[in-house]
């Protein structure tokens, strides 16, 4: 069966009608789907067809399930064969219940993480079951600002990108009045040990990101949701360092010299994944990247001091000379 909300909820209806004690035909179970796809703001089961389609599924996905036929008068009934089963209460194998147990068992070893009060539950739930030692010994830490404001936006955020929950936000930008927004949420980034929550103003279709740090409030909008369908944030990321770009951006090809010392680092962590050698000598290695320039990149090339030198493009090269400058004028 197709993974689709359509499919879901008809395999969740099919279920229900398969261990219930009532008989029920395909046409039956075909209404009960269009009624509960109805409620769900779907079209409803136009064919027959649809339905024994979604009850071969069920035999096929799950071995346990057997569908009994039983054919009364000119009409075919289905059930399962075990009135007590239920494709959603199917047991974990020992294989499984040890991989649940270990999963279970790192989350709760996670340091750094946003907490959610779902894990300790989870955690408590499963122990005795499952084998799980009782040990909390931090045996995993990411790098992790535990005291960054905005830290208690990222529960309420997360429900929200899950539950397809549009938002109000108060943000307010440093040193600039507070604003509000009607906010569609897609996504949470971590970078650089901060927050940022990108989605969509209403009425616009170009991403925005807000830093956790900047939001006042958030509270459930009462406008529809509009879901993610145009912004592929696998290559949005991909094309740039960090966070920030402007609608209008472009990439840009970047080359650099670094010098032998600290390639052998920047080698094995590259600067970005477009990194590729362009040539070497003894003076060091000329590397380019394919990069959006923005903040975020003059920053990592200021952190490289006089190891990494912009050859091009001119543009950049003149910002970083101009920043250098301005750090040398402190002192």
């Amino acid at each position: 069966m197709a993974q689709t909300k359509n499919a879901l909820i008809r395999q969740r209806v099919i279920d229900r009608c398969l261990s219930s004690p009532k008989y029920y035909s395909a046409n039956d179970m075909m209404e009960k789907c269009s009624e509960a796809l109805k409620l769900a703001d779907y079209q409803p089961v136009t064919s027959k067809v649809t339905i024994l389609k979604d009850l071969e599924a069920i035999e096929r996905d799950f071995p346990d399930a057997v569908i009994v036929r039983r054919k009364i008068g000119r009409n075919v009934y289905y059930e399962y064969q075990d009135k007590s089963f239920s494709i959603y209460k199917m047991q974990l194998n020992d294989n499984e219940m040890a991989q649940l147990a270990q999963t279970v068992s790192m989350l709760s070893k996670f340091e750094g993480m946003p907490s959610f009060d779902w894990v300790d539950d989870l955690i408590e739930r499963f122990k005795s079951s499952l084998d799980i030692p009782t040990t909390r010994e931090t045996i995993v830490a990411f790098d992790e600002n535990l005291d960054l404001e905005g830290r208690s936006w990222f529960a309420q955020l997360f429900s929200a990108i899950a539950s397809q929950q549009a938002l109000k936000i108060w943000y307010q930008p440093f040193d600039k009045p507070e604003k509000t927004y009607l906010f569609h949420p897609y996504l949470l980034k971590q970078y650089n040990n901060r927050w940022f929550l990108f989605g969509c103003v209403d009425g616009f279709t170009s991403p925005t990101n807000f830093p956790l740090d900047r939001i006042k409030k958030v509270e459930p909008a009462s406008i529809p949701y509009k879901p993610n369908t145009d912004i592929d944030f696998f290559e949005y990321f991909d094309e740039m360092v960090g966070v920030s770009r402007n609608t209008n951006d472009v990439v840009s090809k970047v080359q650099l010299k670094v010098d032998n010392w600290r390639y052998h680092y920047i080698e094995t962590k590259p600067l970005h994944g477009t990194q590729k050698v362009i040539s070497r000598d003894d003076d060091g290695v000329v590397i380019q990247i394919e990069v959006i320039i923005n903040r975020e990149l003059k920053q990592l090339l200021l952190s490289q001091g006089w190891h990494v030198t912009v050859i091009s493009p001119d543009s950049l090269k003149e910002e970083i000379k101009a920043d250098l400058k301005k750090n040398l004028d402190n002192y």
